[in-house]
C-alpha cells in the first residue's frame, strides 16, 4: 500500500522541477532555463490560488490563468510563449500519470499576428537615459541593480556574461573588464572560448561599479574559490537573480509616474522578488537589444558592435536595419507634417 498518496501529491514546483531535470538530458541549459522561466507566472498563480499539488490542477484552473495573463495585458508572443511551455509540462504530466488524460489539450496558445513571431522589445535609449540618470543621481545609487544595469547597457552583454564577471576581471584602473569562458567552474559563455573579450567602460559605468564594490557588493566566494563581481550574501548571483534584478531595475517607477495607476509604496511590483510581474518592466535580453540599437545609432561601425555584445555582423546588420527603418521614420514624419501644415497656427486662420 503506498504511503506517499501517489504521484498526484506531488507539489507543482516539485513537478516542474522533475520535468526540467529530465529535459536537461537531450537540451542546451539555455533552452530548459527558458522553460523555467516561462512557467513562473503559472506557478505564482497556483501559489496565490492555493493550488499545492500538481493533481489538484483543473481545466478550469488553465482557463482562469490564460485569462488572467490577458487581463495583465500580456503581448501575444508572450502568453503564446508561457502557454506552449505549460502544455508541454503537462503533457509530461499526464505521460507519467500526475494528472489526468487530456489536461494539456485544454490549452490553448494564442495564435501570435503577422510580424509578432519574434520579440522585438527593446529598452529605448531615452528610457535608459533617464532611468541611469535616476540611479546616478538617486538614493538607489550603487546598489546592485544599478550596477547591473550599466554594465548590460553600456556594452550590451548576455547575462550570462554578467553572471561570469569575477571582481578581478574588472580593471578599475585601466576601466574595462574581461569576459572569460570558464566551464570548468561553473561559468560558461555562450559562444564558448570565442565569447571571451576586453570591453573597455565610461565613466559613469566605472563610477557606478566603484561604487557598487565599496557599498553595496557582498565579499564572498562561490563555491569554487572566486570571487564574483555580482555576489550574493551565498556567493555568485544566479543569472536568475541577476534577470530578476533588472527586472526590479527597470520598473518605470523609478524615473517615471507608473503607467499603471499604482503607487510605489503599495504596489506588488516593487520588489526583488515581484518585479518581474510588472507589466513594463522588462528583461536583460531587452536592455541588450536597446543597447546594440544605441550603440549603432550613436554611429559605431556593426562589426565593432558586434565584437562588443559578441554576435555576429549579420545578428547587428538586424539591428541596424530597425535602427535605419526608425531614422527614415523621423525623417518622413517632419518632411510629411511640413507639407500637411495641420498645426496651431493653420487651425486658427480657418476658424478665423
Amino acid at each position: 500500500m503506498r504511503t506517499d498518496g501517489g504521484p498526484s501529491d506531488l507539489d507543482v514546483d516539485d513537478a516542474v522541477t522533475r520535468w526540467l531535470g529530465r529535459l536537461r538530458l537531450d537540451h542546451a541549459d539555455a533552452t530548459v532555463e527558458s522553460y523555467r522561466r516561462r512557467l513562473l507566472h503559472f506557478l505564482d498563480w497556483c501559489d496565490e490560488h492555493d493550488i499545492d499539488t500538481v493533481g489538484e490542477v483543473t481545466a478550469w484552473d488553465i482557463d482562469e490563468f490564460d485569462i488572467h495573463r490577458r487581463e495583465e495585458g500580456v503581448k501575444s508572443i508572450s502568453l503564446n510563449n508561457e502557454l506552449t511551455a505549460l502544455r508541454l509540462f503537462l503533457r509530461y504530466c499526464e505521460r507519467v500519470s500526475l494528472v489526468g488524460g487530456g489536461l494539456s489539450e485544454t490549452v490553448e496558445p494564442p495564435t501570435v499576428p503577422d510580424g509578432e513571431e519574434t520579440n522585438d522589445e527593446f529598452l529605448a535609449p531615452n528610457d535608459a537615459r533617464d532611468l541611469l540618470a535616476t540611479y546616478r543621481n538617486g538614493r538607489d545609487r550603487y546598489t546592485r541593480e544599478h550596477a547591473v544595469l550599466e554594465v548590460a547597457w553600456w556594452i550590451g552583454c548576455r547575462k550570462g556574461g554578467l553572471a561570469a564577471l569575477d571582481l578581478d576581471d574588472y580593471d578599475a584602473n585601466e576601466g574595462y573588464v574581461r569576459f572569460r569562458h570558464r566551464p570548468e567552474t561553473g561559468t560558461p559563455l555562450k559562444n564558448g572560448p570565442d565569447g571571451e573579450r576586453v570591453v573597455g567602460l565610461g565613466a559613469d559605468t566605472r563610477d557606478a561599479l566603484d561604487g557598487y564594490i565599496e557599498h553595496s557588493r557582498h565579499d564572498t566566494t562561490d563555491e569554487h574559490g572566486r570571487r564574483p563581481l555580482f555576489a550574493t550574501a551565498q556567493g555568485r548571483a544566479h543569472i536568475n537573480t541577476l534577470t530578476k534584478s533588472v527586472y526590479f531595475g527597470t520598473v518605470p517607477c523609478r524615473y517615471r509616474e507608473c503607467p499603471h495607476g499604482n503607487e510605489r509604496p503599495t504596489c506588488k511590483f516593487y520588489s526583488r522578488t515581484n518585479g518581474y510581474k510588472c507589466p513594463s518592466s522588462v528583461s536583460p535580453h531587452p536592455v541588450r537589444s536597446g543597447s546594440i540599437m544605441w550603440q549603432l545609432n550613436c554611429g559605431m561601425r556593426p562589426d565593432r558592435v558586434a565584437e562588443r555584445v559578441n554576435a555576429t555582423v549579420e545578428v547587428i546588420e538586424t539591428y541596424y536595419d530597425k535602427v535605419s527603418e526608425l531614422e527614415d521614420y523621423r525623417e518622413r514624419r517632419a518632411d510629411d507634417l511640413d507639407k500637411l501644415g495641420f498645426d496651431d497656427s493653420q487651425e486658427s486662420d480657418d476658424d478665423a
